[in-house]
This record gives C-alpha cells, structure tokens and sequence, in this order.
C-alpha cells in the first residue's frame, strides 16, 4: 500500500509514525507536516528525527500549511510537552524537500495512479489544500484515512468536538465534501484504546521504535501526574488502515459545524455516502496490534 502520512508530529503521532515504519504492508513515500499539536517548524522537525532515528531518513518530509484556512491555530504544547514532544531526539542532517504538502500530494497521487492512500493524523489542511490545488489528481487518491471528529461520543476540546476538526473545520468540510473514499478514525474508537500509567508490555521492549515510544510515554505521564492511561488515536488510526477487521464500521455522509458554538461538531447521516465511520473497536486486539508494531526489526 502506498501511502503519505499526514501529521502535526506529537507524542501520539510519533507513535504513530514508528508503528507505520515498521509495517511491512506500508510502503511510506513521504510524510508531511503540519501544524497543530505545535508549529509547523516543531511538527516538521520532530518528524525528520523521528525518521532518522528510526535509521530511515529515505522518508522524504514535505513542510505544509503553518496555520488553518480561515481560523486561527490552536496548538497543544500543554499535551504533547515542549516543541510536541515529551522526550528529545537526536539532531539530524536531512532536510525537508523544496515542494510544499499540497504541491507534493497532488504530485503523489498523479504519479500513483489510483494507488495512493493518505493518512491524516493531524488538521486537514495540507489534505484540504492539496485538493483545491489539484481536485482531479485528488479525486484518483484510493483512500484517505482521517484521524478526527467525535461521531457518538463527546469531544475533547469542546462538548461537541474533535482536537484536529476544531484546529481546522473548514479543511475538514472541504475533504469530507471531496467524494474520496474516507475511513473516519475518531474519538468513538481512539479513545477506547490507551496504554496504563503502571503497564509494563509499552516500556519492555529494546528495538529502536519501543524503546523511543516508552521514552515518550515516560515523558507524557510524567508531565501528566494526575492522568492515568495515555490514549491512542493516532496509532488506532494506523491500525485502521493496516488491519481493519479490529473495527466494527458504518457508512454515510459527514457534515461539520464550521463555525459557532458548535465549531468543529461532526455529525453522520448513516446510508450512501463516502465515509466510512469506525464506530467501535475490539479494544484488545487493537492494543495488542499497536504494541506488535512498535517492535522495529533490524
């Protein structure tokens, strides 16, 4: 499977990112960055160290868009820790390539021919842009994979939603209205599978990708004293798009509230439609899936 990771490079999207690395059936063309969790100059470094660090600096990184479309950034050191991560990375000499995210998507899924799918783990910015600039390049984009919204449960930035529809609800319109194929990965199955502040299976492990993600789960609990159990959203999402018989899914359409009291809402007209909405999880089996592919084999 061919594919761009979309992120806004954080402690739940470097897990992420280390779980794609080492999934065979994920062939990583790129990774793109953009703000969200932190500025697009934090999220665009932390991912070429991570990919350095995980001895595979081949992965290009394409900066994207270093502010929502129409609303202002909301970042999230508060969560992730400072500069998006709870631990620090090695410095590395690799560099991000000249085309910007929108540019390199529309590229991608030319060059693809049918084949690319996306995973958006962060605001839909980049993907949103990408699709203004080249709707009919877009439209030959397999599938998108998005990390957001709160279909049945409640958000977690407001009542009604999602961090990464919140960040950015007009990209998220844009990309739900595109008619591409979407699996939506939101809060209704992210948030039912984390790992425990006293768990021992995510700090056991010696390769480079367990070892740098219980670093950041350390981190995040340290940082967090009055929370016990780290959820996994971003991972799930990979999951999602590795194994999806760990979920139990229902098709329709997506609407977001754009604006109001209501911002970043995501709200699901079960039937026909492009959106396939994961509703729940077989939550341990999919824990079981995340830590399986932490292990990087050298």
């Amino acid at each position: 499977m061919e594919v761009v990771i979309d992120a806004d490079t954080g402690t739940d999207d470097a897990i992420a990112l280390v779980m794609a690395v080492n999934s065979p059936e994920l062939q990583i063309g790129s990774v793109t960055a953009v703000a969200g969790n932190a500025r697009l100059a934090d999220t665009t470094r932390n991912a070429l160290r991570l990919l350095s660090y995980l001895g595979r600096p081949d992965i290009q990184v394409s900066k994207g868009a270093d502010r929502p479309l129409k609303v202002k950034n909301r970042f999230s050191y508060h969560y992730h820790g400072p500069r998006g991560l709870t631990t620090r990375l090695p410095t590395t000499d690799s560099k991000p390539i000249a085309a910007r995210a929108a540019e390199h998507m529309q590229t991608a899924a030319e060059q693809a021919d049918g084949e690319l799918e996306i995973i958006a783990l962060g605001p839909l910015t980049n993907v949103a842009r990408a699709i203004m600039r080249g709707p009919e390049q877009m439209r030959r984009v397999k599938r998108i994979y998005v990390m957001g919204g709160a279909v049945e449960v409640p958000g977690n930035v407001t009542p009604s939603a999602e961090f990464n529809i919140y960040a950015d609800p007009h990209a998220a319109s844009i990309v739900f209205d595109s008619g591409i194929p979407i699996t939506l990965v939101g809060l209704d199955v992210g948030d039912a599978v984390g790992f425990d502040r006293n768990g021992t299976d995510w700090r056991s492990g010696t390769s480079k990708g367990e070892e740098v993600s219980a670093r950041i789960m350390q981190g995040w609990f340290d940082s967090h004293p009055g929370r016990d159990v780290y959820v996994l959203c971003d991972p799930v999402t990979v999951a999602a798009a590795v194994a999806p018989d760990l979920f139990q899914y229902r098709q329709g359409s997506i609407s977001v509230d754009e604006d109001g009291e209501h911002r970043g809402r995501t709200r699901a007209e079960y039937g026909d439609g492009n959106v396939t909405i994961a509703l729940s999880v077989d939550e341990d089996r999919a824990r079981a899936f995340v830590l399986e592919r932490l292990v990087t084999r050298d």
